[in-house]
């Protein structure tokens, strides 16, 4: 995202809470999964991503059943890296398929 675009995201926001905290939250879960790709071998990187966070859990998103297979074999590694990078504790995975994502 440009800088402009950031700049002209938070003037948007400034006067709600509520929008702050929801850009807050898609900048965050975009430094993980920028943070998380390099783990993933190069052919998965296009096909699988962060999709968000519920709870204690990490979800990860892929582009067709076939990558969400990958994408759980990779889980671990993934799941370790995370919790690496954030400050509470990941105790699990889930992966979900999202035709499009990328």
């Amino acid at each position: 995202m440009s800088r402009r675009t950031e700049r002209d995201l938070d003037q948007i926001s400034s006067g709600d809470d509520g929008l702050a905290r929801l850009l807050s939250t898609a900048r965050a879960l975009d430094r993980l999964d920028a943070r998380l790709r390099p783990v993933l071998p190069g052919s998965m990187r296009e096909h699988i991503g962060v999709a968000c966070i519920e709870g204690r859990t990490l979800v990860l998103a892929a582009t067709s059943p076939a990558w969400a297979s990958r994408a759980r074999l990779m889980a671990g590694d993934l799941l370790k890296e995370a919790n690496r990078q954030l400050d509470e504790r990941l105790e699990g995975t889930r992966v979900i398929v999202v035709p499009g994502i990328r």
